[in-house]
């Protein structure tokens, strides 16, 4: 039986590892063009790999969430996230969290 959760970042690096000095686009392109080879056509496969090149291509752009364009998904002020920041120090959380008396979602004026 095959470990999904284990191969699929191994499986990314090595396409990674192929490519030196790739752009986040390219490598983008090359992990979609090996998918199948990884996946096989599983419903569970595409999941687990899409997942992982999701978390892949996050942590090498930077960016919290890995759109097409590279860039990370801005959401509107007016709404907050008051759970960010709680799991860790990451900095980058910090600017989320809300205080005891701000709702958790605002609503939208207009």
């Amino acid at each position: 039986m095959r470990d999904w959760q284990n191969d699929a970042p191994r499986e990314i690096a090595k396409v990674h590892d192929a490519m030196p000095g790739c752009t986040p686009e390219e490598l983008r392109k090359a992990l979609r063009k090996h998918a199948w080879q990884f996946h096989c056509g599983t419903s569970w496969g595409k999941r687990v790999w899409s997942r992982h090149c999701r978390a892949y291509m996050a942590k090498l752009t930077g960016n919290g969430h890995y759109s097409g364009t590279g860039k990370a998904i801005e959401w509107p002020a007016d709404i907050a996230f008051p759970w960010k920041g709680q799991a860790g120090d990451d900095p980058a959380c910090r600017e989320f969290e809300a205080t005891a008396d701000e709702p958790i979602l605002k609503a939208r004026a207009g």
